[in-house]
């Protein structure tokens, strides 16, 4: 089993706009093989002016797209399988489709703390089997805290693609900022440690009985709008 890191990249849950796209750059073929391990695949590549790389980290998760969906809806699910994570909410006034959320990554001693506001967009790629979250770290929304060092920049990409009725392709591409000052041992393996222990982890919060049973919903022209609890939950998500 691989150490446990603290998650100082991860978003809470859930990214997208054409500058993510440029600065995660998920149509390149320059990646390089890191790990391959327990049904996971992690390629990094370097970017230019940042000590961290960027990651895309690939599983095959055992539960249905519709389970996987209600996680990554539920902002308090960052939780349950990002590494660290020890608060995420919601902001008001968003839907599944567009919203921000505010999340705090709990690091180890003596890195300080790690504070962000995302803004995160949810929508159909190629069919209703293909899903895109698209997350994207911004300035304001909440006050500054002195307990927190504001994480600068963070961009994220989740694609997931229904492979069949109980199982979920899930590829994530990240690359962040972290801001402050981190010690090269802890920058040295975000790439790697942070999505191999999120997704071994996510995949066992995925198949939990409250993420079952959930409906996707999408308008008429086959954007996804949101998630229709199942029944075995009494909230979205």
């Amino acid at each position: 089993m691989r150490y446990a890191l603290t998650a100082v990249l991860i978003l809470a849950m859930v990214l997208a706009t054409t500058i993510v796209h440029a600065q995660v750059p998920t149509n390149d073929k320059n990646w390089e093989k890191a790990v391959d391990s327990d049904g996971i695949e992690i390629h990094t590549r370097n970017l230019k002016g940042s000590r961290i790389d960027a990651f895309r980290a690939e599983m095959v998760l055992d539960a249905p797209l519709e389970a996987v969906m209600a996680v990554m809806a539920n902002p308090k699910s960052c939780t349950e399988w990002v590494h660290q994570c020890a608060h995420a909410k919601n902001l008001a006034g968003g839907t599944f489709r567009d919203r921000y959320t505010y999340s705090i990554n709990d690091m180890p001693w003596p890195v300080s703390d790690r504070d962000y506001v995302l803004h995160i967009k949810a929508h159909t790629g190629e069919s209703r089997d293909h899903i895109i979250i698209e997350m994207e770290s911004v300035e304001g929304m909440v006050e500054k805290k002195d307990d927190y060092v504001r994480m600068p920049k963070s961009s994220t990409v989740y694609e997931f693609f229904r492979k069949d009725d109980s199982h979920t392709r899930i590829v994530w591409y990240q690359h962040a900022a972290p801001g402050g000052s981190l010690p090269n041992w802890l920058v040295n393996r975000l790439a790697t440690d942070i999505p191999y222990e999120s997704l071994q982890t996510l995949n066992n919060v995925v198949q939990k009985e409250r993420y079952q049973g959930h409906k996707l919903v999408f308008d008429d022209e086959g954007r996804i709008t949101g998630i229709v609890p199942g029944v075995n939950t009494g909230e979205e998500g």
